[in-house]
């Protein structure tokens, strides 16, 4: 007859349990460090960042579309220097070379128009004004209007009286006032401004039988 006290077999029971399936025990505990092992040597995942990317190949034919490009989540570490966001503008922009679909976008890809800060229908407009002292007073945001003075002989041949001066175009603003390498030619200075496209026809089609002049607005 058995006389060991009660609490002793209480304490023998898990023992003989534990014994029992120790193998079990043993590979339990390897996973679980071998789980830890891995957990501790893994390194921590790296912040991304979404870009833009082209979404199907693209030439510089056309400006960019919101289809064009699709958003894409790289690693902080490989996304490139200049890489657009979705939170940049890139609709309306050009490309100024290829870009294969899926090639991340970057300010180095693209052209953006002098004229577009003005609005999506402006073009950059060359304009030889005949008074290169005027031309000097300008800089880039003054803001101008163009005329054009013509005059012609009794016989229709070249000016030879000046008639009264048409404006062009009013109130456009001055982009650049390119400096002159050499004489051009031409006489008068060169500046470009921002206009439409119907501007920019009556432009060049004043500037080959008028006098361009300029009057300043700010």
């Amino acid at each position: 007859m058995s006389t060991s006290p009660p609490a002793f077999r209480l304490r023998r029971g898990p023992l003989r349990l534990l014994d029992r399936h120790r193998r079990t025990v043993a590979a339990v505990l390897t996973a679980l460090a071998v789980v830890c092992a891995i957990l501790v040597m893994r390194p921590p995942p790296q912040p991304r960042a979404e870009v833009l990317v082209a979404a199907r190949d693209l030439d510089a034919s056309a400006p960019l579309s919101e289809d064009d490009l699709t958003p894409l989540f790289l690693a902080e570490s490989s996304v490139p220097d200049g890489a657009l966001s979705p939170a940049d503008r890139a609709a309306g922009l050009s490309l100024n070379a290829p870009v294969r679909r899926g090639e991340v976008l970057t300010d180095a890809r693209l052209s953006d128009p002098p004229a577009l800060p003005y609005g999506a229908d402006m073009v950059a407009v060359p304009v030889r004004v005949a008074d290169p002292g005027a031309v000097g007073l300008l800089s880039p945001g003054s803001r101008v209007d163009v005329l054009a003075a013509t005059g012609a002989d009794d016989f229709g041949g070249p000016p030879t009286r000046p008639g009264p001066a048409v404006e062009v175009v009013g109130d456009r603003p001055v982009l650049a006032v390119p400096p002159e390498e050499g004489p051009s030619g031409e006489g008068g200075a060169l500046v470009l401004i921002a206009a439409t496209s119907e501007e920019a026809r009556a432009l060049a089609g004043h500037a080959t039988s008028s006098r361009l002049s300029v009057t300043i607005r700010g």
